[in-house]
């Protein structure tokens, strides 16, 4: 979720993680998803030694936890304090700066899904109510529990799953009293989101085209995507290729150029670009990081 100013290159990323006694980042990505409603995309933990800051836009939602220490955050200018038992909940495509003081000490699960709006709504979470405060580090089990499992590419998917339900079981325990909202009528939304999966790898899939296809307005079909997707529509293309490329490059020999052809890039450069937005490092370099067999790849 979180990146410093300079990535380590892959080589220098087993060294990176080890060093966590002395404050790091430690993360890694999940390319699988065992319900559309709601599905981990990320799972890290970071340190901080100094005080610095940096900030980003992400087309996800951001569960945090405070381990010890305590920062700032601003969202879209407005500044907030987050001390260390404190769990909060960022919502996507926000403008985002962590404001890091050095000491602060962090886990966190990313997701995203049709449901989690509903989720949210339900644990009583929403824009601007967006952080809980617990008595003690009850929830920092489930964190170091998902990124225990950095290693088990085939179990992780599971334990993350149950890690994230987990924290809002314990986020629902702490706010008993809030009820479920009316749920909205999402078959129409559904006709769409089976559509763009049946051919999101085709490179001629755009908004306009599907918006033709259901005889509705582009503007309509952007605003009802992002309603229901908590993204816009080409993040959350973009996202969806980019988890089938990653499993591409670990079990096939494909060459790049052939990699982004298979998930619908014809432009291998543009194709490169979103790669690396999202694991943070070239296909080639995330290939290379796998041969060599890296337990800590991006």
């Amino acid at each position: 979720m979180n990146t410093l100013n300079q990535t380590p290159s892959p080589r220098d990323t087993k060294e990176y993680y080890s060093k966590q006694a002395e404050g790091s980042l430690g993360y890694y990505h999940l390319n699988s998803t065992l319900l559309k409603e709601i599905f981990p995309i990320d799972v890290g933990y970071e340190k901080h030694t100094m005080r610095n800051s940096y900030s980003n836009k992400f087309p996800y939602y951001l569960l945090h936890f405070v381990k010890s220490g305590k920062g700032k955050i601003e969202v879209d200018g407005v500044l907030s304090e987050f001390p260390r038992n404190t769990l909060f909940v960022l919502p996507p495509d926000k403008a985002i700066t962590y404001h890091a003081a050095a000491g602060w000490e962090y886990y966190w699960i990313n997701f995203n899904g049709l449901a989690v709006k509903n989720i949210l709504n339900k644990l009583g979470i929403t824009e601007e109510h967006y952080s809980i405060p617990f008595a003690d580090r009850t929830p920092l089990r489930y964190f170091k529990q998902a990124l225990a499992e950095i290693d088990s590419k085939h179990s992780q998917i599971f334990t993350v799953t149950h890690c994230l339900f987990g924290i809002f079981a314990l986020i629902a325990k702490q706010a008993p009293q809030n009820a479920l909202p009316h749920e909205n009528k999402r078959s129409y939304f559904r006709e769409i989101y089976d559509y763009i999966h049946e051919h999101l790898y085709d490179a001629d899939l755009n908004a306009a085209k599907i918006a033709e296809h259901f005889f509705i307005s582009s503007c309509y079909f952007s605003t009802l995507f992002k309603k229901h997707a908590n993204s816009s529509f080409k993040e959350y293309v973009n996202y969806e290729r980019i988890k089938k490329a990653t499993e591409l490059l670990e079990s096939t020999n494909l060459i790049i150029k052939q990699v982004a052809e298979a998930v619908g890039f014809s432009d291998p450069l543009y194709f490169s670009k979103v790669f690396r937005r999202y694991r943070l490092v070239s296909p080639q370099e995330y290939r290379l990081s796998i041969k060599n067999k890296d337990p800590y790849r991006m």
